[in-house]
Parts: structure tokens; C-alpha cells; sequence
């Protein structure tokens, strides 16, 4: 037997004892960080950074905060490595906020452990996967020095594209990394594990009418805003006809991750219909619409906001331009549009080698191999993978959990995500 082989196993031996052992400690972390309500707006995680610098202290775990926004505060947990390049995990702290708490049955920020589960607004998404992370690197740092540097960031404002976390963090160059784990992941188990190779990107777009202001008894002297919106929209929704040129190299995760979404029971027909098209097509949806003053008063100004969203590795450009196009044939007067927020959307190629030492450490911790999918919303990834960090997904967050009332996760997958978390370093090589 090769002797850097035994020593290996052994090491990973005894990593998943410990994280077996561990079960509580996670379950109990998750609770904690859950009773920390961090509803982004405002996005405050500067307590719950806290608990985490604290629990790091104690455990002899380096850590740095960073903080633009007196708050909204990100913290780096560092274990020192012998080789200079970096493994990133990346997870937030920020969740949604718990809206009519009529709908919930548990207290939205109780933590409440109840059978297999832990229950309460982030949960799921993530703070689950931030506790499992948090033993994770509290285990490789009782392993001693490890091959390679491993952080593991806790960042703020990913519910809302990340400005203050990691966006910023990117942009001022304050990560650096060679491959990340991206906590932000849901529907894998022991049995059907996923990793997320991708996530789409998106097309944010403002479309904006003037008229001309009238009494809303006379409306032919008036040129009504709104009506132009209405009169557009089903313009702009012919980009769902729109065929995307998908890359080769992903369209095998694309036929798992439909499958993947077709495999829920409550989709009725045309829902099934639709999930059939969500990686070919553009999805395109009108989710705000303003205008008009009063009842009575014909408008003169509205605006309507579209979000579009396109699968990664497809031409942007030239769907950008079709997107253009078709907002032109409505040769409606007074209309403008701007484009709010462009994503291309990213993915890493599963026969990259990141993806197969991921792989390999998630069917060490599971027992099964894992299947890649890719994301129909956006995580962390899309900031670090800008400034040229590959990114791959895998986290405990349960399918229709996240952004629901009495939202909860498995404390099963949360240990199996702790696993994982700390297997990959042991299996990495630059």
C-alpha cells in the first residue's frame, strides 16, 4: 500500500468520525445562528459574526472581518495551509425576511429542533450549511497544518445580489482563491446527491412609457402610460420562443437538472410543460409595474420591470439583440428601456478536475455518486467567478424550502454537508 495513500485514509477516517460525532454540535450552531434574525433589508449580520468569530476564537481559528457598511459585516475564517494556493468556501448570513408570520407554525427565528429538523427562517438557506461549515473548519483545524490554505467566508447581502459582501469583497480583490464550494445549494441527499455546476444568468430590464395626462372622463386627450406597458409586454414575452445555443459540455447537466425539477409531484401539466423548456428558452416574467396617480387621471408616466433569465454559456450578445428587436416591433411611441442588472450567468465544466475532486469527496461522504445540475436562481458564484474563480455548488438546503414559511432543514444533510466541506481539502491538488 502507498504510504501517502494509507495516511490519507486514515486522515479521512478519522475527519468523518468526528463529524459524526459532531451531530449536535452542528444542530446546536444552526439553532443559534437561526435566533440571530437577519432579514435583508436591513441585512445586518454583524451578531451573528460575532457568534462565529467567538466559536473560532475559541478554537485557535484565525479570522478577519470586513465591513463597508457599519452592520452588514463579512468575516474570513483562515487555516493555514503548507502550499500557497487556496481553497474558498463561501456561505451568507443574510436571509429573506419572515413576511406574514401567520403562515408560519414555528417561530420564524426560534431554531426549534423538532425530530430529524431544524426549524426557523434560515435554515435552510443557509445557516444550516454555515454551522456545518463552521465544524468543518473547526475539525481540519485540530487536523494540524493542512497541503493547501483553506478560508471559509461568511458574508452579508447575497438575498440581494451580494453589494456588500461578496460583490465588493470581489471587486476590491479582497478573496482571492484557487476553486470555491458554494454553500448556497439545495435539493441533494445521501441517496440522490447534487452538485450545482452553474447558475443562470440574468437580464434585469426597465421598460419605461410617457403620455400624456388627461381626466379620466376624457381619455382620448390623453395618451395613457400603462396602457403602452400592457400593450408591449406580450412583445417582450416572445423571448420564451427565443431558442438558446447551449454549450455542449453542459447540456448533460441541463437533461439532470430537468429531470431533476420534473421529479416533484405537486408540477400539474403545463407546469411539467414549462420545466421542459426552463434551460432552452429564456423564462420571462413581469414582476413589478408602476404608474398613475389617481383613479380618475390618465397616466402620463409608468414603468414595468421584466426579469429574464438565460442559461450560462450561451451568447449574451446576440440574445441581448433579439431582446432589442423584438421591443422595436412594437413600434409603440414613448417607450425607453434600460437594462437594471446583466449576469451572464457562469458554469464550471464537470469534467474539470475541480469537479471531479468534488465529486469524489461528495461520494466519499454520501456513498453515492453525484449528479451535477445547474441553478434556475443565482448564488455568491456570480461575483467570484467575475474576477476568475472557479465556483461549484453543494450545501444541505432542502428543495422549496428556501423563502418559505417554517422553513427547515435535515440535520442529517447538514452533516453530511460537514463532511464534505472538510473531506475536499484533504483531496484537492492544485
Amino acid at each position: 500500500m502507498n504510504p501517502i495513500w494509507e495516511a490519507f485514509k486514515l486522515s479521512r477516517l478519522n475527519i468523518l468520525k468526528k463529524i459524526e460525532s459532531a451531530r449536535k454540535e452542528i444542530t446546536e450552531l444552526t439553532s443559534e445562528l437561526v435566533r440571530i434574525p437577519t432579514p435583508n433589508p436591513p441585512g445586518n449580520t454583524a451578531e451573528c459574526v460575532k457568534l462565529i468569530r467567538d466559536y473560532f476564537e475559541e478554537h485557535g481559528i484565525h479570522t478577519k472581518t470586513f465591513e463597508r457598511i457599519k452592520g452588514k459585516t463579512n468575516i474570513v475564517a483562515h487555516i493555514e495551509g503548507t502550499d500557497a494556493h487556496t481553497i474558498l468556501w463561501f456561505g451568507h448570513l443574510d436571509v429573506v425576511p419572515e413576511g406574514d408570520t401567520s403562515s408560519w407554525r414555528q417561530e420564524p427565528y426560534g431554531g426549534k429542533v423538532i425530530g430529524d429538523f431544524i426549524y426557523g427562517r434560515g435554515s435552510s438557506d443557509m445557516k444550516g450549511d454555515c454551522a456545518a461549515a463552521m465544524v468543518a473548519a473547526r475539525i481540519l483545524g485540530d487536523e494540524g497544518k493542512l497541503r493547501f490554505n483553506t478560508d471559509f467566508w461568511f458574508t452579508c447581502d447575497e438575498e440581494v445580489g451580494g453589494i456588500d459582501g461578496a460583490e465588493w469583497l470581489s471587486k476590491e480583490d479582497m478573496v482571492k482563491g484557487d476553486v470555491c464550494i458554494i454553500g448556497d445549494s439545495s435539493g441533494s441527499t445521501q441517496s440522490r446527491p447534487f452538485i450545482d455546476a452553474g447558475c443562470k444568468g440574468m437580464l434585469w430590464t426597465k421598460i419605461k412609457a410617457t403620455g400624456r395626462t388627461a381626466h379620466g372622463s376624457t381619455p382620448h386627450l390623453g395618451s395613457n402610460a400603462l396602457k403602452k406597458l400592457v400593450t408591449i409586454t406580450p412583445h417582450i414575452e416572445k423571448m420564451q420562443d427565443y431558442k438558446l445555443n447551449v454549450a455542449k459540455d453542459l447540456r448533460p447537466a441541463l437533461r439532470t437538472s430537468v429531470d431533476y425539477l420534473l421529479s416533484s409531484k405537486e408540477l400539474n401539466e403545463e407546469q411539467r410543460k414549462r420545466t421542459k423548456r426552463l434551460y432552452n428558452y429564456p423564462t420571462v416574467t413581469l414582476n413589478m409595474l408602476n404608474g398613475g396617480v389617481k383613479i380618475n387621471v390618465v397616466p402620463d408616466h409608468a414603468e414595468a420591470f421584466f426579469d429574464i433569465r438565460l442559461t450560462p454559456g450561451i451568447d449574451f450578445v446576440a440574445t441581448k439583440k433579439q431582446l432589442l428587436k423584438l421591443i422595436e416591433s412594437s413600434r409603440i411611441e414613448g417607450i425607453t428601456h434600460e437594462f437594471v442588472q446583466e449576469q451572464t450567468g457562469y458554469f464550471e465544466s464537470p469534467k474539470s478536475q475541480f469537479a471531479k475532486q468534488l465529486s469524489r469527496a461528495v461520494r466519499i461522504a454520501t456513498g453515492t455518486k453525484p449528479k451535477f445540475k445547474i441553478l434556475t436562481g443565482g448564488t455568491d458564484a456570480a461575483s467570484l467567478t467575475k474576477v476568475g474563480i472557479p465556483c461549484l455548488g453543494y450545501g444541505a438546503g432542502m428543495e422549496g424550502q428556501a423563502h418559505a414559511p417554517d422553513e427547515h432543514v435535515p440535520i442529517d444533510d447538514l452533516v453530511l454537508a460537514a463532511k464534505v466541506y472538510a473531506l475536499f481539502p484533504l483531496i484537492y491538488r492544485a
